[in-house]
Order: structure tokens, then C-alpha cells, then sequence
């Protein structure tokens, strides 16, 4: 019973990694689940009853159920065995596949990393990096939205961190999930997304068995009544103007509306703006298929050079990036949308459904173009918008930074304004462009263009072209 056995060095390792992996899964693992859950039941009885749009039971299904239902959900099966024909192999292979896209859909929600860390990772970002406003078109009308209610934030994309926007100043009302690209699939950003509700999305994706799952659980989602937020442009603006609707994830979500059964589906129009967008410059540089074809080591070399230049701005608070504005409209009401037009929407067909989602899909991009807040650096961007050689003075400047404004005004755009006054605007928004050199000072104290940064002048003045007639 004393003898002592020798092991070659090999098996030792094994045996020790074995029981490393062991003790991980079955005490760590565990240990961490448990301490998660019992924080996440706490924060979802604080949490719920001061949220106007309470937690769906939904969302706070854990991820490996949620994939559990989604692939063996009823309509899922019908469709897999379609697909199975077409291809022509055996069910059960195509149904292990639809279980692994599945899972690589669904979120992990995780209640106390959403209300508790990621809120406040949120709010440090964004007040480190912007002065952040907001407007309501109606806050009235937004207050009166029914808890009973399908509701789904239609938003504009002009940066990646429109996700922390959206999130930060809806958390004291709602939980939001939305659709994540691809451009997230790396480590830490994956799982951070997953815990704060995003699924993930595959755009221009061709393979019909994840088209067949992504809608399914959107419409799953959308059933529960989990509040959703949706890029309805599906890509970051290539120009800064608000581009034309998307209308996949659109018609997933209106595609089983029943008026007589379902709840009602309610949109809510935002428009987000800023003084400076991190990705400008590649916005401008790259298209979207040039962007992806330079890799995820690309976006990783960028994605931790912005983290560093975000940590130094934590600890000097600079707000180097001037203002961020997000405008919420009126909320719309599909089922209201549907009489006022005389639609029975069960008893059309799919092409029928889809033409009129082109036309919703229309009005929805327009509201948010005529919600489009004017933060201070697009306004004095507009000066150069006809003539990219103008050469002013300050004072110059100043008179036609006032003359844009006040177009502005007469077209109730909300104009974001420093200390209330048009003066301290324009001092602004004159010391950021500057800063960055996109306007040069000229030795007798005149400024131009700098004819290397037009592009990204017109990138900024873009976003307000349609308060104006002249716009490129």
C-alpha cells in the first residue's frame, strides 16, 4: 500500500490537465453559474418594476434552452425538412447543423451585467469620449407606450457604438436586444454582446437554413414581446447620410402580425448624431467589402488602439469628441398603420407583405432623416458643402454658421446647442474641426479647407443634407 509508483512525465501532465479540466467543470463552472444566477434573480426583482417595458420571461431564458427551442421550434422542422430534400441529405445531419446555428444566434442575457456593469461601461465610455444629449419629438407619447406592446427602436447607423448609445439612454425604460454583425466575432466583444442581449446576425448571408433560423427567432423574440433595436440601414452609413432601409430583419418582425391575436407592434423612430464618429476616416477610405477583406487582425489592431486611446480619455476626460445627440420620435403603431391603409396583413401574400414593408420601410428612413439632430461639427461642416475652395474669416464663417442654423430651426431640426448659445456652438465646433485639421488657418488668420480631409467635411455635412437643397 506504501509502494511508490513512478509515472513518465507525459502521463503525469495528462493526468494533471485531466484533473484541472475536472475541477474546472465541475466545482468552478458551477460555482460561477450559481454566483451569476443569484445576482441576476436579485437584479431582475430591483430592476422590473421601475422599467416602463418590463424584462420579457424571454429574455431571461438561458442561452442553451433558447437554442433548444429554436431548433426543434415547429416551423423550424418544417422548414429543415424542405431543405434536407433540396440537398439531398438525411435530416438528422441537417438537424445537428441547425442546433450549432442556433446556438451561434441566441443571446446569453445576462440581467446584472446589463443593468449593473454594462451600464456602467457604458455611461464611463460615453461620457469620457462625448457630452451626450437627447430629444424626444413626444416624450408624452413615448411614456404611453403599453408594456403589452411588441416595441422596436428603427435606428440609424452611424457608428459601432450606436449599440452603447441606444442601450445607455433606453436602460432606464427597457432591456434592448439587437441584431450584432459580424464584426464583433472576436474575444472580449463577442461574449460582452451576447450578455447584454445582441444575437447575431450574418448580413448578405445566401444559406437558406440560417435565413430560415435567424427569422424564426427574431419572430420568437418578437412574439414575447422583447424589446428590439434595429440598424434598419444594415451597415454603418459609407457617407454619412442616412441610406436607404434594409428591410430583412423589417419584414421578419411584421411577417406573423395578426391584428386579432397578436400584440401590437409598436416602432419607434431614432436618430443618433455626432461631433466625431471613430470609424470616419475608414468609412471614407474603404468600402464595406474592401473593410471586411482586410480581416478580423485589422479590426483587432484598430479595435485596441481605440481601447487605449478610450482608457487615456477615461483618465483625462477630455470628451475630445465633442457631442453625441440621440432623437427619439413618435411611436408608430403597425396595427394602427395597417387600418389607416385598409391592409388585412394575414391575407396578403408574401409578395403583397413585402411591397407594403418597402413602403413602411420608406417611412421609417424618413422619419428618422427628419429626426437627424444637428450636433455642431456637421453644421459648420455645411459651410464648405458647395465649395470646398472657400476662404473665410472668422467672422465670415461666423455669419454663415448663423444662416445654417437657422435653417435648421425653421425646419425643427433639433440643433444641439454649447451653454445655449449659437456663439459658443460655433467656437466649438471651430476648435474640434481645427484640432483635427480638416480646416486649416492661413497666415493672415483666414481658413480653408483642407483639400486631403474634403471627403470627411462632406462625411460630417452629409448627415444634415436633407434640411437643405444643395447637398452632395
Amino acid at each position: 500500500m506504501n509502494a511508490t509508483i513512478t509515472l513518465p512525465v507525459w502521463i503525469f501532465i495528462i493526468l494533471l490537465s485531466a484533473f484541472i479540466l475536472v475541477v474546472i467543470r465541475v466545482v468552478i463552472f458551477p460555482l460561477w453559474a450559481s454566483f451569476w444566477n443569484v445576482r441576476s434573480r436579485h437584479i431582475v426583482d430591483e430592476i422590473n418594476p421601475l422599467l416602463q417595458l418590463n424584462l420579457s420571461p424571454f429574455t431571461l431564458t438561458r442561452r442553451r434552452v433558447l437554442a433548444d427551442r429554436l431548433a426543434s421550434d415547429e416551423i423550424v422542422e418544417e422548414g429543415v425538412k424542405e431543405i434536407a430534400q433540396q440537398r439531398g441529405v438525411p435530416v438528422d445531419k441537417l438537424q445537428r447543423e441547425t442546433w450549432r446555428i442556433a446556438w451561434d444566434i441566441v443571446p446569453g442575457f445576462n440581467p446584472y451585467f446589463y443593468f449593473r456593469i454594462g451600464y456602467r461601461l457604458a455611461r464611463s465610455t460615453l461620457r469620457s469620449l462625448y457630452r451626450v444629449r437627447i430629444n424626444f419629438a413626444d416624450e408624452g407619447s413615448m411614456a404611453r407606450v403599453s408594456d403589452q406592446a411588441a416595441v422596436v427602436f428603427i435606428i440609424n447607423h452611424r457608428s459601432n457604438i450606436d449599440y452603447v448609445v441606444a442601450n445607455f439612454l433606453t436602460a432606464k425604460r427597457t432591456m434592448l436586444s439587437f441584431g450584432v454583425g459580424e464584426w464583433s466575432r472576436m474575444w472580449p466583444i463577442q461574449p460582452l454582446m451576447r450578455m447584454a442581449g445582441g444575437y447575431f446576425v450574418r448580413r448578405d448571408s445566401g444559406d437558406p437554413l440560417y435565413r430560415l433560423l435567424i427569422k424564426r427567432y427574431v419572430q420568437l423574440a418578437t412574439t414575447a414581446r422583447v424589446p428590439h433595436a434595429i440598424f434598419l440601414e444594415g451597415q454603418l452609413s459609407p457617407d454619412g447620410r442616412v441610406g436607404e432601409p434594409r428591410l430583412g430583419l423589417l419584414s421578419y418582425v411584421t411577417e406573423r402580425f395578426n391584428p386579432d391575436t397578436s400584440a401590437d407592434l409598436v416602432f419607434i423612430p431614432v436618430a443618433i448624431n455626432y461631433d466625431r464618429i471613430a470609424e470616419d476616416k475608414n468609412m471614407i477610405r474603404y468600402s464595406s467589402h474592401e473593410f471586411r477583406k482586410m480581416g478580423r487582425s485589422y479590426v483587432a489592431r484598430k479595435a485596441i488602439g481605440f481601447g487605449i486611446h478610450l482608457i487615456q480619455e477615461l483618465i483625462l476626460r477630455r470628451r475630445v469628441y465633442g457631442y453625441a445627440c440621440a432623437a427619439f420620435g413618435g411611436p408608430i403603431s403597425f396595427g394602427e398603420w395597417t387600418r389607416q391603409r385598409d391592409i388585412d396583413w394575414p391575407g396578403l401574400s408574401r409578395i403583397q407583405r413585402f411591397e407594403q414593408i418597402e413602403f413602411l420601410g420608406s417611412e421609417l428612413i424618413g422619419n428618422i432623416s427628419n429626426l437627424m439632430p444637428a450636433t455642431p461639427v456637421p453644421l459648420l461642416c455645411r459651410i464648405w458643402i458647395n465649395d470646398p475652395q472657400l476662404v473665410l474669416s472668422e467672422e465670415a464663417m461666423r455669419c454663415r454658421f448663423q444662416a445654417l442654423h437657422a435653417i435648421l430651426e425653421q425646419s425643427n431640426c433639433h440643433v444641439v446647442l454649447v451653454k445655449d448659445s449659437i456663439d459658443d456652438t460655433f467656437d466649438h465646433a471651430l476648435t474640434l474641426v481645427t484640432s483635427r485639421k480638416m480646416i486649416l488657418r492661413n497666415a493672415d488668420g483666414n481658413y480653408k479647407a483642407n483639400q486631403n480631409l474634403v471627403a470627411l467635411l462632406y462625411y460630417y455635412a452629409n448627415s444634415l443634407s436633407q434640411f437643405y437643397e444643395d447637398s452632395l
